[in-house]
């Protein structure tokens, strides 16, 4: 992986300490994380749940394949894997004396009904198994897959969402919010409101390196009250917007942080007869001022870019900031809309969530955008009605934040820029993106896949893309010194269940 300095905003503190602490809640050592995050849960069923449920999903589920930090795969509920010679069959070995919560055994049968159940009913992430032609029950610890074409982004789908399998019990079960059916270290106490609690289970295949007891989690979506809550003792760590790591700072609280593999951006339905037309696109690409923006929301805590990946990311093209389609040119923009038949502009709506960053950034857009002529109408919406409606393409524009490498590079381009995507509701479809997509997942030469990766960004920002990138950013954790191993997973997989608290 390419590394390239981004001067200020590589100054991450990665303040990870060993673990300690005694005499604590329940006597055993280390005392129940208490946490403040940002927003309610869309679901925590993994095949509903959206993609930043991951880390409390993954409290309740196991996934086969684990992903660390560092992009590598370890051993999950597979303790072994091997593709064929062609890359068109997976071979996954078992991990054995795993049971699902409801007492269930784990074997064989039980991914194959997952997996067969995900391909007979659309989930979140049905599309990511698109080449998966079947699945044969060798014996009860082992299991083979069959696909359609190579699957070399296979093993990071399975480190998510869709390697987290259910009991069959469960399966028919439309919505496993409330009742939890996984084979992961924690059971569900509740999930009311804006509250959620979990209790380490002693049924888990790994109990014995589960130092947490539990965690309570609370949400805030006001960022203010959310930083407040922590430097009045109210929860023992919480998660802060990058313009607020100087106040937590000088608080004297320890920050954890890390470059994230998502970024902020603006999905354009090009269903919408506007945004259909490309000129359309790139004028809009050309009329948001991203440096500006970024620095007023977030310091150096979000590092400007048209382009979803981070610098440090080998799917990063270089040179792509500083084409022509790129630049900030509000003249240029208002040229592109003249010669697309809008001389006079046109309107639509932003969908995002109350969150008071999000609204900001809206608002932002919504001034840059009347500058070239277009009026924009905000509509901020609770999470799980926003989240619903962009997962339901029920949306002009939506602005979030989006995952651009989890379960892979190739996957987010599959999702957002090909037609028939989940996040691609108006079906934006530009001719040799499939093609030059078929090199990412087939190929495992990182140099062959990076250079395929970089051709299809470099046309589809030509183009006008359909998703308007903003900023990839750093996810900051400020805690108390009394937390021990809370770090940042870059890749949002799950990591709370080794963190340790001492005593209060």
């Amino acid at each position: 992986m390419r590394t390239r300095l981004l001067g200020a905003l590589l100054a991450v503190v990665l303040a990870v300490t060993a673990c300690g602490g005694s005499g604590a809640d329940g006597g055993d050592g280390t005392a129940r994380l208490r946490m403040a995050i940002a927003a309610v849960p869309a679901s925590l069923d993994p095949r509903t749940s959206s993609p930043y449920d991951a880390l409390y999903v993954g409290l309740l589920y196991d996934s086969l394949i684990r992903r660390s930090p560092d992009g590598t795969f370890q051993p999950g509920l597979a303790t072994e894997w091997a593709f064929s010679e062609d890359m068109r069959v997976l071979e996954l070995t078992l991990r054995d004396g795993v049971r699902f919560q409801d007492g269930t055994e784990f074997d064989a049968a039980a991914v194959k009904a997952n997996l067969d159940a995900a391909l007979a009913r659309p989930t979140n992430f049905t599309n990511h198994l698109s080449n998966l032609e079947g699945v044969d029950v060798v014996d009860p610890r082992h299991v083979r897959l069959r696909l359609s074409s190579p699957g070399v982004p296979l093993l990071g789908i399975l480190s998510g969402e869709a390697g987290m399998i259910i009991s069959p019990k469960a399966l028919a079960t439309p919505d496993l919010t409330q009742s939890p059916a996984g084979t992961g270290p924690f059971t569900l106490d509740q999930f009311v409101g804006t509250e959620l609690s979990f209790t380490t289970w002693d049924g888990y295949w790994d109990a014995a390196n589960i130092p947490l007891p539990g965690l309570d989690l609370t949400v805030f979506l006001d960022e203010t009250a959310r930083l407040r809550s922590l430097r009045s003792g109210q929860v023992d760590a919480a998660v802060i917007m990058p313009n607020q790591v100087a106040e937590a700072r000088s608080a004297g609280l320890e920050v954890t942080g890390a470059r994230t593999a998502d970024f902020f951006g603006l999905i354009l339905n090009t269903g919408k007869a506007e945004f259909a037309e490309p000129k359309v696109r790139r004028a809009m690409m050309q009329a948001i001022d991203r440096p500006a923006l970024a620095k007023n929301l977030f310091g150096d805590g979000c590092y400007p870019t048209a382009q979803p990946f981070r610098p440090d990311d080998w799917a990063y093209a270089p040179g792509i900031d500083e084409r022509p389609a790129a630049r900030y040119d509000p003249a240029r923009a208002r040229q592109l809309l003249a010669e697309a038949g809008y001389a006079d502009g046109f309107s639509f709506e932003i969908q995002t969530n109350t969150m008071n960053t999000w609204v900001q950034m809206a608002t932002i857009l919504q001034s840059q955008f009347r500058d070239i002529g277009i009026t924009v109408e905000l509509r901020p919406m609770e999470n799980v009605q926003f989240v619903t409606a962009r997962r339901n393409g029920e949306f002009e524009a939506t602005l979030s934040t989006y995952q651009s490498a989890r379960p892979d590079h190739s996957e987010f381009i599959k999702t957002f820029y090909l037609s028939g995507g989940l996040f691609n509701p108006g079906g934006y479809d530009l001719p040799g993106v499939a093609e030059l997509l078929a090199e990412v997942t087939s190929n495992t030469d990182p140099q062959a896949r990076e250079a395929a990766v970089h051709e299809i960004m470099t046309a589809i920002l030509d183009d006008g893309p359909p998703v308007l990138p903003i900023c990839t950013r750093t996810t900051y954790y400020p805690h108390r010194a009394g937390v021990h191993g809370l770090t940042v997973s870059p890749m949002f997989d799950p990591n709370l269940a080794w963190v340790t608290v001492d005593a209060r």
